[in-house]
């Protein structure tokens, strides 16, 4: 049986520092620091290139097109990443939804800037 379950619409959206994109934080594991999250962006939004130090990522797109290193992507499209690589940068000429699992605490460094400490 799950441990968890929910409905996305009952955890609120949480802006981030990057205009017109917000998170919906579904899960987060007290050990691991796994988390899964919802990440909207809405059109025109922007994710700078980053990396993550600690965790793995993936990301699957629900709707809308998500452009990744230049090129749109569609529903359906399936993303993996190593802790420590350069992706992005993530944007959206309409607006998008994607359902991202990072396998460890989540840190977020620009490309370009130091490792959070």
């Amino acid at each position: 049986m799950y441990h968890l379950k929910l409905h996305a619409d009952s955890v609120a959206w949480a802006p981030l520092d990057f205009p017109g994109v917000a998170l919906r934080v579904l899960h987060t594991d007290l050990g691991t620091g796994a988390t899964t999250v919802l990440t909207r962006m809405a059109p025109g939004a922007v994710i700078p290139a980053h990396l993550h130090t600690r965790a793995d990522e993936t990301v699957y797109v629900l709707d809308g097109d998500f452009v990744e290193d230049g090129r749109s992507h569609g529903p359906g499209s399936f993303f993996a990443g190593k802790a420590g690589v350069p992706h992005g940068p993530h944007s959206t000429a309409g607006g998008c939804t994607v359902l991202t699992a990072f396998s460890a605490a989540l840190d977020f460094a620009l490309v370009g800037s130091a490792p959070p400490a």
